[in-house]
């Protein structure tokens, strides 16, 4: 299987139960955990369906796309033929995988979006942050009032800003020591670390919001784009975020079936990534509590 930006994957089916999760695997990127997406074939078993919430594959540079589309079309193959549909979102490191920027599941009960439309300058930690307001700014500038409060079109302006920009950033995918130089890139400049910690600590707040405005139905956000994972209760909504598969943080997967969420950490073991412990279990009939 192959594809191009402009076909994607995953544009007029909708997700069946169970539903699997996941959220920055950064495929082709040098510094992901995943080198081939055979690891991912332990979480696909009792699976009908799985959701790439953005950040898939590593798509932002013409030296990226090549080896990020492979994959891309490599892990769809994989999951068809486990019997298991693929559906892709796009993020801001692919904004061109599909033509879906996010799923309104279980009756509304339930939003999935990657999650960078949470931030005006997308990504408020980037050295290029600046670049990605002004642009997004005069995308939204360019929307009649109309439009502005049109949720799918405030995510495609998102992810506009994103395509635009794309080339600002060098790409990382073919240096040498990968993990060493990721990190050395997020303690660079001094305030970036804490840009990192002020987006991880205000992004449940952001995720409710934007459910108050454009989602009110919506009592669960799953979400991923800022790599710190976890599940959190506020203001009568749940905010998941299931991590990346970059590292320093673990990621999770949260799993929608029999009227339940689960979120589940995943661990790589002996090269293949397999659900480990339990993080939340949560009712889609009423309020749950984590476990």
């Amino acid at each position: 299987m192959s594809f191009t930006p402009s076909q994607g994957f995953g544009a007029t089916r909708f997700p069946e139960e169970p539903i699997l999760i996941l959220s920055d695997l950064h495929m082709g990127h040098r510094a992901s955990r995943i080198k081939d997406p055979e690891q991912l074939v332990p979480l696909l078993g009792d699976i009908r369906s799985v959701v790439f919430n953005g950040d898939t594959a590593e798509m932002r540079h013409t030296e990226d796309r090549p080896i990020g589309r492979k994959l891309a079309a490599d892990l769809a193959r994989i999951c068809h033929s486990l019997g298991a549909k693929p559906f892709f979102i796009n993020g801001n490191h692919d904004p061109t995988i599909s033509h879906t920027n996010h799923f309104d599941l279980v009756s509304g009960t339930v939003l999935v979006t990657h999650g960078d439309v949470l931030f005006f300058t997308v990504t408020p930690w980037s050295r290029d942050a600046a670049h990605y307001r002004r642009k997004h700014q005069e995308i939204l500038d360019g929307l009649d009032p109309e439009t502005l409060s049109d949720f799918e079109e405030r995510l495609r302006a998102t992810k506009q800003t994103a395509l635009e920009l794309q080339m600002v950033e060098p790409p990382m995918s073919r240096s040498r020591m990968p993990s060493l130089r990721l990190a050395l890139r997020q303690l660079w400049p001094p305030l970036r670390p804490l840009k990192i910690l002020k987006a991880w600590e205000e992004t449940p707040r952001r995720a409710v919001k934007l459910a108050d405005i454009f989602r009110p139905k919506a009592r669960f956000v799953i979400i991923g784009h800022t790599h710190f994972p976890g599940a959190w209760q506020k203001s009568g909504r749940v905010v998941i975020n299931t991590g990346s598969f970059i590292p320093y943080f673990p990621a999770h997967g949260a799993i929608i079936d029999s009227n339940r969420v689960a979120v589940r950490r995943i661990d790589l073991q002996r090269g293949k990534f397999c659900f480990g412990k339990g993080i939340g279990d949560f009712s889609l009939t009423q309020q749950g509590e984590a476990c």
